[in-house]
């Protein structure tokens, strides 16, 4: 590799109606191809149709081409105005003609339309640098890889001949008006060595996400991904597309972190198949595949409002009363205590949530919106929860990331949990479950706004496949177990893969009637990786679950397990997961499962904040 080094030199010379003129080069070098820039101030007019004719020594080569070096390689910028060039003059338009070879020429002939005044400042450019010239461009192969198409070159091969060597210019208005001398020096290449410093390794992926279960009510999804070095990434919903056809570009991308909106469907396996470039033209030929599965979307309508007309009455020394929400002599929502009334008399309790008794002394707020120190306000609410886990497991309730309940599924997974008491407003609820052997499914997640004095209802909330992989890490050729619990007497779907997608491969298992199940992975032949295993579960009637989140297990080395801020596993980063962290601010993190200390350190502190706005989605 040689350094270029750009020479300008103007030595003494003949000139005649020529003031200042230079040539630069863009290599100096002897033998190496190089552009050529001249600058010159003509000392007289110069008229329409007068052309300059640029003369190389014999010991210098044009290059002939009409694809890299062209009129488009020419430019002529008068007082720093570019003109215009073509194969003919005419008005407005300059002509350029190129004659190649040993002691070649390159002559410019103005327009119809230009008359250069005296003392102007002329450039004339000649090799890739122009405005028009073209860049390297690429092709793409899903078999071979980049292959580049060449761009517009330097067309002026240097003598071999170190030294002192001269350019003639005349410039010709019906005679020679004006010529000069271009004088240049060339030098011997500076040898840094055999270095090849052309990078040939395509993008790095890695970090793909979401990687959970999505609620059911959601419709679009924000799918990210990251790159070791800075690229353009595109995706398909089709594999194997190669890169120049996949017909989606993400919509931020070009530097590490790239992310795009997606559109998805209830109740479906979402599957996106990624391919990226980098800033050399080095691009993927196989997949990273972004996957999660959409949930179902949950079954169930609201109760009708309430009744929240008092009917209670009061019989008091002074007479009754009746109220919306109070007692005493006429009801009020402060549920104070009546005015008038002997102590005989009794305020009737206010209906549909409304204060405190009439007798009460306590001033507490009719609609019962004080503060709690529960996982949420308590109000008028209720949401009923309901669908199948495994047999005999305890089902975990989560409000905002929050444990809010815990039942048991019966012996054929069926469960119902009821929240009661809770305010109006818009709330996250999770659902997981927890397996004979203290294993934690994956969590169901879904956001809605509760009102106030309504029931509602989710059902069909199925609880996906626990898993266990057993021995982690394992060593190539050592069989591994994988099994945990799912819905009873079901088909469990099983996908291995590499963390990063390849290698993808399906088993099957049948669990039994109390949800247990297993298969064995002979791994002769797989290489030392991180590998990722997930499940699915349907019975017979059709009842089935979504895809669990991926389980890590490492062959030949510690699984690397991706960092996961996606604390309530619902597929987003958002302020939920930012309030299970403060919950558990300033502490080793508990039992939280993904851990809210999430790079692990012992403490959550700022470093997994940080880390946690890293990978926000909202």
């Amino acid at each position: 590799m040689a350094v270029l080094v750009l020479a300008a030199n103007v030595f003494t010379a003949d000139a005649v109606n020529i003031g200042q003129y230079s040539d630069t080069l863009s290599n100096s070098a002897p033998s190496e191809f190089s552009n050529h820039t001249f600058r010159f101030r003509p000392t007289v007019s110069i008229g329409p149709g007068a052309h300059f004719e640029f003369d190389f020594p014999a010991d210098f080569a044009v290059t002939v081409s009409t694809t890299t070096f062209t009129q488009r390689n020419v430019q002529l910028f008068v007082n720093g105005v570019s003109r215009t060039v073509a194969t003919s003059s005419g008005f407005g338009v300059d002509e350029v003609a190129i004659s190649g070879g040993a002691g070649g020429s390159v002559r410019y002939t103005l327009g119809s339309d230009i008359t250069i005044p005296p003392n102007s400042s002329l450039e004339l450019r000649v090799g890739n640098h122009t405005i028009g010239s073209l860049g390297e461009q690429f092709e793409f192969s899903s078999t071979t890889g980049t292959t580049t198409i060449p761009a517009d070159i330097k067309p002026i091969q240097n003598s071999g001949t170190l030294g002192v060597h001269e350019i003639d210019l005349e410039i010709v208005d019906g005679g020679v008006i004006a010529d000069t001398r271009f004088v240049i020096f060339l030098n011997p290449k500076v040898a840094v060595g055999p270095v090849d410093t052309t990078e040939t390794v395509p993008p790095e992926r890695f970090n793909g996400a979401p990687t959970s279960t999505v609620g059911g009510t959601t419709l679009n999804v924000e799918i990210s991904l990251e790159t070791n070095e800075l690229a353009i990434c595109r995706f398909d919903t089709v594999a194997s597309t190669t890169y120049a056809l996949q017909p989606n570009t993400f919509s931020n991308t070009g530097f590490l972190y790239h992310t795009t909106i997606v559109a998805v469907t209830p109740g479906t396996v979402a599957s996106f198949f990624v391919r990226c470039i980098d800033d050399e033209g080095n691009f993927n030929i196989d997949d990273y595949l972004i996957e999660f599965t959409v949930n179902d979307t949950p079954t169930g309508t609201a109760n009708e409002e309430g009744d929240n007309s008092g009917d209670g009455t009061g019989s008091g020394n002074t007479g009754g009363g009746s109220g919306a929400g109070g007692g005493g002599t006429t009801g009020s929502a402060s549920g104070q205590e009546p005015a008038t009334g002997g102590s005989s008399g009794s305020g009737g309790s206010g209906g549909g949530g409304g204060g405190g008794r009439g007798s009460d002394s306590d001033n507490e707020a009719g609609g019962g919106f004080e503060s709690t120190d529960g996982p949420f306000e308590s109000g008028d609410g209720q949401v009923t929860i309901s669908g199948f886990a495994f047999p005999n497991a305890r089902v975990v309730i989560l409000v905002d990331g929050q444990i809010a309940l815990r039942v048991n599924a019966n012996g054929t997974g069926a469960y119902t949990a009821v929240i009661d008491g809770i305010a109006r407003g818009a709330y996250t609820f999770g659902v997981y479950a927890e397996d004979r052997d203290n294993e934690r499914s994956s969590t169901f997640s879904t956001s809605f706004t509760v009102s106030g004095a309504r029931a509602s209802r989710l059902s069909n909330i199925n609880i996906p496949p626990s898993i266990i992989v057993a021995p982690d890490p394992a060593e190539p050729g050592e069989t591994v177990v994988i099994s945990g619990y799912a819905l009873p007497n079901a088909t469990v779907n099983i996908s291995t893969s590499r963390a990063n997608g390849a290698n993808a491969v399906a088993y099957t298992a049948v669990s039994d009637s109390n949800g247990r199940w297993q298969t064995s992975v002979d791994t002769t032949g797989f290489a030392r990786a991180t590998y990722r295993v997930r499940a699915s579960a349907e019975q017979l009637d059709g009842r089935k679950t979504g895809f669990s989140e991926y389980e890590f297990f490492g062959i030949g080395q510690a699984a690397d397990r991706p960092l996961s801020p996606d604390l309530n596993r619902d597929g987003s980063v958002n302020l939920t997961d930012f309030s299970i962290l403060l919950f558990w601010w300033q502490t080793s993190g508990g039992d939280s499962n993904p851990p809210a200390d999430i790079n692990q350190d012992g403490n959550v502190s700022l470093t997994d904040f940080s880390i946690l706005l890293f990978n926000w989605t909202g």
